[in-house]
């Protein structure tokens, strides 16, 4: 009986990790750590490079790395309105169990723009948008939801997840949106800070950690997002997650032993 007692204290005092080993980037654009000779104020490289696989995009004009750093990372990619990155090809086909999310500052809330894209924009598949002066996500011929104010000038931490039917946008973490809308089957290109299919909605501003992945049904969890300091439970790095979810199965170990 005491056995049975301590595995399901240890079941508990893990199970917040769970989630951590499900999700699964298949592109990963850090828009400047993973660039070979990537400086501030330098010229973006082309190609950018996808830490995740073989997704590298290709530069279109002339965008740089930011001055200053995003709230993430050292180095961040700047677009000055007509300029972007783009792959010939989607970086995920699906549909369902997938998410997508960006660091993005605008210095406009004029007109509209693709921050991140995955297929057509007009047809098919999922992406991040500024509609005027909203934060959106968008699936191509099908709803453009979300409803967040955009500050111009402003960090902001934007993602959309598709989970079992359930489509929710995230604002700096949090719950902007949800709906039972899903996109058509994403065909076309992948493209950042630009249309991946032609060339307009250019981004003005800076974007950092493009992240698109996927999931097992229902294990995804906000806290997953990398959103520091606004993730909710758990907040800690995996590792010291661990650490503590160990000392609290062997507190509970020791007092099982006492009684």
């Amino acid at each position: 009986m005491h056995a049975i007692r301590i595995i399901v204290a240890a079941v508990f005092c893990l199970a917040p990790l769970g989630a951590f080993a499900q999700l699964t980037p298949v592109a990963f654009y850090h828009l400047g750590e993973a660039d070979p000779g990537a400086t501030p104020g330098g010229p973006g490289a082309d190609p950018t490079v996808d830490s995740a696989g073989a997704n590298d995009l290709g530069r279109f004009n002339a965008p740089t790395y930011a001055l200053a750093p995003s709230p993430i990372s050292a180095l961040a990619m700047e677009f000055a309105g007509a300029d972007g990155y783009r792959n010939a090809a989607v970086v995920s086909a699906a549909t369902d169990n997938f998410g997508l999310e960006a660091w993005v500052y605008t210095t406009t809330a004029a007109g509209s723009a693709v921050v991140a894209y995955n297929g057509n924009t007009s047809t098919s598949g999922w992406g991040i948008f500024r509609n005027g002066a909203t934060w959106s996500y968008l699936y191509g011929g099908v709803v453009i939801g979300g409803s967040a104010p955009v500050q111009p000038n402003t960090w902001t931490h934007l993602a959309v997840v598709r989970d079992s039917g359930v489509t929710t946008f995230y604002v700096n973490g949090r719950v902007n949106d949800v709906s039972g809308s899903g996109p058509n089957v994403p065909a076309g290109a992948f493209g950042i800070g630009i249309n991946p299919l032609v060339n307009q909605e250019f981004h003005s501003g800076r974007v950092d950690e493009v992240r698109a992945f996927t999931f097992a049904p229902g294990t995804f969890s906000a806290a997953l997002l990398l959103v520091p300091g606004v993730r909710g439970i758990p907040t800690l790095a995996w590792y010291t997650q661990l650490l503590l979810a160990l000392v609290l199965a062997g507190f509970a170990f020791s007092r099982l032993r006492r009684r």
